[in-house]
């Protein structure tokens, strides 16, 4: 019986990836100075061997200047996972005797299936494997909580879009879940080796996005303040190393030397900078900005993430290190983001510098759906329609545009468009009358216009594919009802199964 449940476990993980994998997979939000500067740096890598993107610069303001060469002002780390994508998309574009804009879209499409959308693919079978530890035994809900936190957050638009966000936000997690784990196995040579994989994706998670040094923190402090995590300090330190000293390298190749970064040296036109400084205090408004606003608020995008403050306290009673890390690690990085003058994050939908904390909502987020069925289920599907509709108009949305939502997303989806960025990868662009004038394009599409064009029509065989996953899903065994079924168990079994269940109890011993 426990073999039956592996398996279906295993079939469910594969079938959450694959749902979240081709959901993100159907889109592809175009151009724009922020994923284009990100591109710039991959281009120049693949057909010049440089990490300078003097050759490519004229699409994007987002650079940075040193030593007479432009760069690109952002961490490294995505544009050079990006670079097998990209050689295979520009390979696939000549076998298809594609022109060269349309070997570009294809090329940066292809690198963001394998940069972006599968590992945030992946972070939901992650997320999946790890309810049933904090107490969700049944497999189909894990796997709908799962999906619903993949789909109902702006996991779903940033994993479409050139951005690295989301693959920062996997790694991230990924980072505090190996550790989480390490403490919990009873081999000190598996556990050493789970941390130090813990530490080579928060690694990772810096290098794609630099502002996620705040999250690696928060876990490390956990670790060293836990009884039983602080042995593996050393290790999940040691698989960091190689990312800092390949971003150090970076850093030296372009600023000249490994301790500085792009910000003494990027486009001051795009700075926000009040009496010299990138950062100040946190101020009441920027509170409701990043959170309940229209503008940019998380719980506003997502009202699903909002279960979390109701899955807080069963998490801390099931498991405190965890709930002290979900807990700590959102709250440090927002405290770091509304510090930040340039907060809001330009033409984007919601608080993307935000998006490496999301993760650390799941947990909680998914206890307090358990814990609230009813409620849950109604909110997860507003969650899902607010973020499918966003990512079927566009992720890049002026920041003149107070309520993306109401004032942007919405009244283009009414009137039947979609995809409506029109910015070519290889193009400078700038509108200011962006939600007015846009003419149609293919510079951002989804796979479905290929049948039903510009129109809304083309989510409809997205919609068939959930279906297909849900039906697949709901055809496993679940697990949590199958526990209880078949002959009465023995002695042993029982004695066994009681065993495990001591070995993988809730901490009482938090940080």
């Amino acid at each position: 019986m426990r073999r039956e449940g592996a398996d279906s476990s295993r079939r469910a993980a594969w079938l959450v990836a694959g749902c979240l994998f081709v959901s993100y997979a159907w889109f592809f939000q175009g151009g724009g100075w922020n994923p284009n500067a990100r591109l710039d740096l991959t281009r120049a890598l693949a057909t010049r061997g440089t990490i300078a993107i003097d050759a490519e610069r004229h699409n994007t303001d987002d650079w940075a200047l040193a030593g007479g060469h432009y760069y690109a002002n952002k961490a490294p780390g995505f544009s050079f996972v990006a670079l097998p994508g990209f050689v295979l998309g520009r390979w696939l574009a000549g076998s298809l005797g594609a022109g060269e804009t349309t070997a570009l879209r294809i090329a940066a499409w292809s690198a963001n299936l394998l940069a972006n959308a599968l590992p945030t693919a992946a972070l939901g079978a992650l997320v999946f494997a790890s309810l049933a530890a904090w107490g969700i035994a049944s497999l189909r809900e894990r796997a709908a909580i799962a999906l619903a936190l993949g789909l109902g957050t702006l996991l779903l638009p940033y994993a479409t879009a050139f951005y690295a966000h989301a693959p920062a936000s996997a790694a991230g997690f990924a980072a505090f879940v190996a550790p989480w784990r390490a403490r919990r196995v009873a081999s000190p040579g598996r556990a050493r080796w789970l941390a130090l994989a813990g530490g080579a994706a928060g690694g990772m998670a810096v290098l794609l996005e630099g502002s996620c040094v705040v999250v690696v923190a928060t876990v490390a402090a956990a670790l060293a303040c836990d009884r039983r995590g602080r042995n593996l300090l050393p290790a999940f330190l040691a698989g960091g190393l190689p990312f800092a000293l390949a971003l150090g390298l970076y850093d030296f190749a372009a600023w000249g030397h490994p301790l500085r970064t792009h910000l003494a040296f990027q486009n001051p036109g795009i700075e926000e900078r009040r009496d010299g400084a990138l950062f100040g205090a946190p101020d009441l408004a920027r509170v409701f900005g990043l959170t309940l606003s229209p503008f940019r608020g998380l719980f506003f995008s997502s009202p699903l993430l909002l279960l979390a403050f109701a899955g807080y306290g069963p998490l801390w009673r099931r498991d405190r290190f965890a709930a002290a890390v979900c807990a700590a690690a959102p709250l440090a990085l927002f405290a770091a983001i509304a510090s930040f003058h340039a907060w809001p994050g330009g033409w984007a939908p919601g608080p993307r510098y935000l998006v490496p904390a999301i993760p650390f909502l799941f947990p909680a987020t998914a206890l307090g759906m358990h814990r609230f069925p009813q409620v849950a289920w109604g909110v997860a599907g507003v969650s899902v329609a607010i973020m499918l509709a966003v990512t079927a108009v566009a992720v890049e949305i002026p920041p003149t545009i107070r309520d993306p939502l109401f004032a942007f997303v919405l009244p283009l989806l009414l009137a039947g468009r979609v995809s409506v960025n029109s910015q070519e990868l290889d193009a400078w662009w700038f509108a200011h009358a962006y939600a007015v004038d846009m003419p149609a394009s293919w510079a951002s599409f989804n796979l479905g216009e290929l049948v039903f064009f510009d129109s809304p029509l083309s989510l409809l065989p997205l919609l068939g594919i959930w279906a297909a996953f849900a039906l697949a899903l709901a055809r496993l065994p679940d697990t949590a009802a199958s526990a209880t079924a078949g002959p009465p168990a023995s002695r042993q079994t029982v004695a066994h199964a009681a065993a495990n269940h001591r070995a993988d109890a809730p901490d009482a011993d938090g940080p």
